[in-house]
């Protein structure tokens, strides 16, 4: 079962402010360059050294894993993170899910159904405290290589994940281009889908983002 692994940091040392800190005592912003003056080496001596200075945190690691969830393992999406979105279920027949571990805790959690016409991708989550770290981008990467390197896939898209879905190689497509059983799943809108801020996209075998945002553009001038 193919596996992703790497050492995550979960806390970073500001240095930044540590340089504004250094500069705002060794003088005066001239032009873009700093200018020291005399007897401020010492200060800045002090200010780093000094007994009463509390030491910056240790880094914490923990280690990262992006993998398929085995059957009897898919309740814990559901119980963990779907509880959260859409209280979503899997059906353990026609589902692949995957999912990236910080520590022994999923995080994050991607499906790829199989319908009688097609492959669908949805139920794409992470939780919140975890956002804007890559964790989503590491999931549909793993599902992509496993189940879209020989099969098309299809997916409902929110608007403002259509550039993240788009580096991934999807591409807006009319709604009558879903398979049947995938655009059934979305009857309810009446054809609407805008109405709800989603767009339907489809990813073709061995596509890339570039390919997509070429062939996206060309739909767009047609």
């Amino acid at each position: 079962m193919p596996t992703i692994s790497a050492p995550a940091e979960v806390e970073e040392y500001n240095e930044d402010k540590t340089l504004l800190t250094l500069y705002a005592l060794a003088g005066e912003e001239s032009g873009g360059f700093v200018t020291f003056r005399p007897g401020f080496i010492g200060r800045i001596g002090r200010a780093i050294f000094s007994e009463s200075t509390t030491a910056a945190p240790a880094r914490i690691y923990e280690a990262v894993e992006v993998r398929e969830l085995t059957p009897s393992e898919m309740a814990r999406a559901e119980r963990e993170l779907w509880i959260h979105y859409h209280q979503q279920k899997a059906d353990r027949e026609h589902d692949r899910l995957f999912a990236v571990f910080v520590g022994t805790r999923i995080i994050g959690v991607a499906r790829c159904a199989r319908h009688e016409d097609g492959l669908e991708v949805d139920a794409v989550y992470v939780l919140d405290e975890y956002r804007l770290r890559g964790f989503a981008r590491s999931v549909m990467s793993l599902l992509i290589e496993e189940c879209g390197r020989n099969e098309t896939l299809y997916m409902h898209s929110k608007l403002e994940l259509m550039d993240f879905y788009g580096s991934f190689g999807f591409y807006s497509i009319p709604e009558i281009e879903l398979p049947k059983s995938i655009r059934d799943r979305f009857d309810f809108c009446m054809g609407n889908l805008k109405g709800i801020d989603v767009c339907p996209m489809r990813r073709e075998p061995g596509s890339h983002g570039q390919v997509q945002r070429e062939t996206s553009q060309k739909k767009v001038i047609a």
